[in-house]
């Protein structure tokens, strides 16, 4: 294992975690939103997540980009599955296309971190490319733990 990665793969399983805990957390209170609520819920938190974890496959996995697609669409959808059906199935739909959408988002962005020139981007160095990757995954978890928050504090209120 590269010890430069270590950092993404970290981050990547607090990724997991706060994904896994949020997911735990809204079946538990389940019984306190409606459909409408659900809907909303289903939309952002399986938006941000598979935006990560696709970001994450792209980064840590190196394959095709064909069979990253496949695995990383599989996996929105199954986030979006989960996260659909909360509350009667109403928001399953909606779940699985945020996930299709925000997986194969993540994966772009993830192939344009490690290979620069697919958009013309001048990077000088190696060091500069694993910079780029440590503040975009940085930032990218920083943002789901937030969204996440967000999320559940609206059970709150």
């Amino acid at each position: 294992m590269n010890l430069n990665m270590v950092i993404i793969y970290s981050l990547g399983v607090w990724n997991l975690a706060i994904t896994l805990l949020c997911y735990l957390i809204l079946r538990r209170k389940k019984t306190l939103f409606e459909d409408r609520f659900a809907t909303t819920i289903t939309k952002t938190a399986t938006s941000i997540t598979s935006l990560l974890f696709g970001l994450h496959f792209s980064l840590i996995i190196s394959a095709e980009l064909s069979t990253l697609f496949m695995c990383t669409t599989i996996f929105g959808i199954l986030i979006g599955a989960l996260f659909g059906s909360l509350v009667k199935y109403h928001s399953l739909l909606v779940g699985m296309y945020h996930g299709i959408i925000g997986s194969s988002m993540g994966l772009m962005i993830g192939e344009v971190l490690k290979n620069p020139q697919l958009c013309s981007i001048p990077i000088a160095s190696q060091q500069q490319l694993l910079m780029n990757m440590y503040q975009i995954c940085g930032f990218a978890t920083l943002l789901l733990t937030f969204v996440i928050s967000l999320v559940l504090y609206s059970l709150r209120v």
